[in-house]
């Protein structure tokens, strides 16, 4: 009877089965046929404080679980909806107004459409947040709590609804006749021919029967695996885009020498639960041997090989040339524009209140079709839009994003100098003359000058007469000249003088100390919107003479010099809440005690630098410190390095002078 009732699938070396005029093997899943697509509703956020809050999502007749899974940079918390349509019933709106200090951003988006619609929500989350995904009567809830460490998220599958078990899978045989096809099990199959071909149907399902654990899809699809799966511990981080291809079709093993293609598409196609349509140019034989592998892989596979393409729509399975395939996209892309642009155009006009129209319309042109085009009223800041109302509302979208009012910073910088000088020195002056400071003279006597043989001389012997002759000689002695041993403006001074009717030595011990501490603070302060550079400027113009022709004779002209202090700045607020400044500081200073021709000369300090700095911190830009340390001595040879009196030959000096620069950044954001 079960020879009566199968037909002949394969031939000329396939597998056969045998049966009643036009059966039909069909191997179908309950889940494809009776599941329906579902549509949010609504999103409602319910708050427990700032650590913690509840998202409920509405979806009536949701029947799948939620996959969830976690990203970085920033972090986010992906939740896809197999089976759920995103629809209209949510807008942009009510997801900015889901407002928190967990929830930075909240989007949703359609993220696949076949072989069953899924929707995907993200959510921005703050450092450390823990979130549970369960499923209950209405949709989907994510219980949202603060926490330290890496963001986690899982799907509690414990929460989730109870679903009736699946029968074990069964074949399907459909005849042409309206009576009741009979179920007939796997292991109750004919035996096959002794051609050396071998075939294995693994699972199929029975229609009115629940879906498995895994349902072949019609198409490939990249998804997460089911939650029930794996422990709830939460998804390592991914990007988006850059995993494997996965392929969700029931597995079978073939072993089929030279085989038709068409016919081998054909059970494929019964596999998967979608009809089939070959172009003529579809041909060809081969041989397929696969082991537990994916229908859904064996049809790009074979596919692949035979340079064919696919394509899928509404449960068909289409195959063609790839070149006949792209011609066909390209054609219904140019009808799908033509059909686009043949509407009739509207004209709206826009005031911005915030963003300039000459920069908002270089945006808008590029989102107008063909037809559209734009006029910019700056006198009134108004854009005057002709277009297709389709992309009419592409426009306003964006323009509503974009005329916001912008954050404004305000940026202080300072700019700290500060000198120290400390010098000491010690010398001793032998005076030459007996005069101005140096006069030893009482009343009307005094020393005299040069040696003389009858009185005391100036630092020297007296003379010594030869009275035959009545000729004298005198002895002078000057051991340190000035600006050897002495010092040039000495603190104080301290007169020695050894006198006697024969000699005069006299010498003055001199001694220096001196401290200074200069400090500057220069503080500029400027404000500027984010994004936008702002510069501030500060200082003066130095004049200074030059000769016209560089020509001696030439006509003489003042030519000036800056010597500013300049802050350029440009903010930009990340979505974290720090500010990243892009900075520029010079100062230029006239240093009047070093002059050529009266001309002063100009020192320059600069720092240029991106940093990142929290909102009210303060950040050390750079500094230069600089020590200059020196010790000197002088004297006359041989005599300066005898003990004790050598002090008398030598002068000594030691100076230490200290130059620190530090530049020090403050933002604040100006919240309005």
């Amino acid at each position: 009877m079960m020879n009566a009732r199968l037909s002949t699938l394969l031939v000329a070396g396939a597998v056969t089965f045998t049966g009643l005029p036009g059966t039909q093997l069909r191997a179908e899943t309950p889940a494809s046929v009776a599941s329906r697509a579902c549509t949010v509703e609504t999103a409602t956020l319910a708050s427990t404080g700032a650590s913690s809050a509840v998202l409920t999502l509405a979806i009536p007749g949701m029947s799948q679980a939620p996959k969830v899974q976690v990203l970085d940079h920033p972090h986010r918390v992906v939740v896809d909806l197999p089976g759920v349509e995103r629809g209209r019933s949510v807008d942009r709106q009510e997801l900015a107004a889901l407002h928190h200090p967990l929830i930075e951003r909240a989007r949703m988006a359609q993220f696949a459409v076949s072989p069953q619609p899924v929707t995907r929500m993200v959510l921005e989350v703050a450092d450390g947040t823990q979130v549970a995904v369960s499923r209950t009567a209405e949709g989907v809830q994510l219980s949202l709590n603060a926490g330290t460490g890496q963001v986690q998220a899982h799907f509690d599958a414990a929460a989730m609804p109870e679903v009736v078990a699946a029968p074990a899978p069964q074949l399907v045989a459909k005849a042409d006749a309206p009576s009741p096809a009979p179920v007939v099990a796997l292991g109750s199959l004919p035996e096959l021919p002794k051609t050396g071909a071998t075939f294995q149907a693994l699972p199929v399902m029975a229609l009115g029967t629940a879906a498995p654990a895994a349902v072949a899809s019609p198409e490939p699809m990249m998804q997460a695996p089911a939650a029930a799966q794996q422990p709830a511990t939460g998804y390592s981080a991914r990007t988006i885009g850059q995993g494997e291809r996965r392929y969700t079709g029931a597995k079978v093993s073939i072993d089929l020498p030279n085989t038709d293609l068409v016919t081998f598409l054909r059970y494929l196609a019964d596999v998967g639960h979608l009809n089939l349509v070959c172009d003529s140019d579809v041909q060809g034989t081969a041989t397929y041997k696969f082991t537990d592998v994916p229908w859904d892989q064996v049809l790009d596979i074979i596919l692949k090989n035979a340079g064919l393409g696919k394509e899928i729509d509404n449960g068909v399975l289409r195959v063609a040339k790839i070149s006949s395939l792209q011609r066909e996209a390209e054609e219904r892309g140019k009808l799908a524009e033509a059909k686009a642009l043949s509407g009739d155009l509207e004209t709206v006009t826009r005031p911005l209140s915030y963003a300039k129209v000459a920069e908002a319309s270089q945006l808008v042109t590029k989102l107008l079709s063909k037809r559209g085009s734009v006029i910019v009223d700056e006198r009134t800041n108004t854009l005057i839009v002709t277009d297709l109302p389709a992309y009419l509302k592409t426009v306003e979208d964006l323009l509503q994003t974009l005329d916001i009012q912008i954050q404004q910073v305000s940026i202080e910088a300072r700019v700290v100098e500060a000198n120290k000088d400390w010098q000491r020195a010690f010398g001793v002056e032998w005076p030459q003359t007996n005069g101005g400071v140096h006069n030893l003279g009482g009343g009307s006597a005094s020393v005299p000058w040069f040696t003389s043989g009858t009185g005391p001389s100036w630092n020297g012997g007296g003379g010594f007469n030869r009275t035959a002759s009545g000729q004298s000689l005198g002895v002078g002695i000057a051991p340190g000249l000035p600006g050897v041993t002495s010092i040039a403006a000495p603190a104080g001074e301290f007169w020695v003088s050894f006198l006697s009717n024969r000699y005069s030595v006299n010498f003055i011990l001199q001694a220096l100390e001196k401290d200074g501490v200069v400090k500057i603070v220069s503080s500029p302060k400027v404000v500027a919107q984010n994004n936008r550079k702002a510069t501030i400027l500060s200082g003066q113009k130095i004049p200074y003479p030059t000769q016209q022709g560089g020509a001696a004779g030439g006509a003489i002209t003042v030519a000036f010099i800056d010597a500013n202090l300049q802050l350029d700045v440009t903010p930009q607020i990340t979505n974290e809440g720090t500010i990243l400044l892009e900075l520029k500081i010079a100062k230029a200073e006239a240093d009047f005690s070093r002059t050529v021709n009266g001309t002063p000369t100009i020192l320059n300090k600069s720092i240029e630098t991106q940093v990142l700095v929290r909102d009210g911190g303060t950040a050390v830009l750079g500094g230069v410190y600089v020590t200059n340390t020196t010790k000197g001595t002088a004297g006359v040879p041989f005599l300066m390095n005898i003990p004790i009196i050598g002090a008398l030959f030598r002068t000594k000096s030691n100076s230490e002078s200290t130059q620190e620069l530090l530049i020090f950044i403050t933002p604040r954001i100006l919240h309005q």
